[in-house]
């Protein structure tokens, strides 16, 4: 990106060096001087142009960079060139004047026409993304732009030749020059768009991968450590001891909750979406049967009507994740000084949609923590014991069924989450 952005501002001092050529050709008697000078100045701003831009699509594609001798080479051939082009305004000879102002920009076209049409045939054979936009937007406007400038370095050449020419050059092209350019400037952003999104998805992978491996390995030794914690309960016999235990246990299942959440997030993200119809009784009996033996839940009163007889289509796996982790939260932040505690399902058909309500009367969550409850690791409480991807992957799972969730909660009273299922109405019975 940073030799690209070099290559645009020496291009734009290019076209002002260029003009300052063309405005000192009528003021003699330092008229040659000062071309020489612009002419020099103007030939390395439009050839490192060149080179910048075209070295940073290399590095692009190759993902290398010229060692610093080839580097300094390539600069070096710049100058001399530019100096060679500048000397000629300094030969006086009977139409000097034709032959210095065309002769550096029909050498510089040249140039420029042969760099570009061969960076746009090599662009387009090299990269593993060959369906890629920005990739075919840019090889394109590679080959155009060279092809343009291969004619302009044939329009100096005959109008050395033939000076009357100069009359019949077509304006035009000037504007067809700046397409092509707005073209490449356009292409580049978006071939550096697609290959950070790339490097994004390709991270992001790697990451899921490490994540879920790593929980995976580590939920082994959590196991076996519960295991034996299990067995020193019954040998301890002293209360102190029994203490020292029962708190080992409880920072071990914390530990082990925080590898299940972790594991349940990244199989989420590899989970490909699977529509299906199904009873919605159905999948509330199966999520009820996962929470009914966690701590706490046989305290708890279960509102639900068990002769639902909805019939939706819509990702089974992704809607139980997310009914799960509502359910299972109500469970987890129960209020246990209220003497009728209660979790209350309900159901809607709006349309061609379902509405979802959980129902608590726990703990509620905090006015200003309502809107971050989704965001990742994000924990209401200090006194929240869960690992704050709970409501995350109810949020991802949400999405990828094209599905929406609203709250609505009072700390001290309860909380109410609405999932609505955009269009998984199939019919009633």
């Amino acid at each position: 990106m940073k030799l690209w952005a070099l290559s645009w501002l020496a291009f734009s001092l290019y076209l002002l060096l260029a003009r300052g050529t063309f405005y000192f050709t009528d003021y003699p008697p330092y008229s040659n001087i000062w071309q020489s000078l612009f002419t020099f100045s103007f030939m390395i701003a439009g050839l490192a142009h060149v080179f910048w831009l075209l070295y940073g699509t290399y590095h692009l594609i190759e993902r290398k960079i010229f060692t610093a001798k080839k580097e300094y080479l390539f600069y070096l051939a710049i100058i001399v060139i530019s100096l060679l082009t500048a000397l000629l305004f300094l030969i006086e000879v009977e139409g000097a004047i034709t032959y210095t102002i065309m002769l550096p920009f029909g050498i510089k076209s040249l140039i420029v026409g042969l760099a570009f049409t061969f960076a746009g045939v090599v662009t387009m054979r090299m990269g593993s993304r060959s369906s890629a936009v920005g990739k075919n937007l840019l090889w394109i406007s590679f080959i155009l732009y060279g092809f343009q400038n291969l004619h302009y370095s044939l329009a100096c050449f005959r109008m050395m030749a033939d000076p009357q020419s100069v009359l019949n050059v077509d304006y035009t092209f000037g504007v067809i020059d700046f397409l092509l350019l707005s073209l490449i400037g356009i292409g580049m952003v978006i071939w550096l768009l697609e290959d950070e999104r790339a490097t994004l998805e390709k991270t992001n992978r790697e990451l899921d991968s490490f994540l879920y491996s790593t929980s995976h390995d580590l939920r082994a030794p959590v196991a076996s450590l519960l295991g034996l914690i299990n067995i020193a309960k019954h040998d301890v016999k002293e209360e102190s001891g029994r203490n020292y235990i029962q708190m080992m246990e409880d920072r071990v299942k914390k530990l082990d909750n925080i590898f299940s959440d972790i594991l349940n997030y990244s199989r989420n993200i590899k989970t490909e979406i699977n529509p299906t119809v199904f009873r919605l009784g159905q999948i509330i009996d199966d999520v009820i049967a996962d929470v009914k033996f966690n701590q706490g839940a046989d305290s708890i009163r279960l509102d639900y009507d068990e002769e639902i007889t909805h019939i939706l289509r819509t990702d089974y796996y992704q809607l139980k994740v997310v009914l799960a982790n509502l359910v299972s939260n109500a469970v987890k932040y129960h209020d246990s000084e209220k003497p009728d505690q209660y979790i209350a399902i309900r159901f809607e058909k709006i349309d061609r949609n379902i509405q979802i309500s959980v129902k608590d009367n726990g703990k509620g969550i905090a006015r200003e923590s309502q809107r971050k409850v989704f965001d990742m690791f994000y924990r209401a409480t200090s006194e929240a014991d869960g690992s704050g991807l709970g409501l995350f992957i109810v949020k991802q799972a949400l999405a990828k069924i094209n599905a929406d969730i609203l709250l609505k909660s009072e700390p001290g009273i309860g909380s109410t989450f609405k999932v609505i299922l955009i269009g998984a109405a199939v019919r009633v019975d």
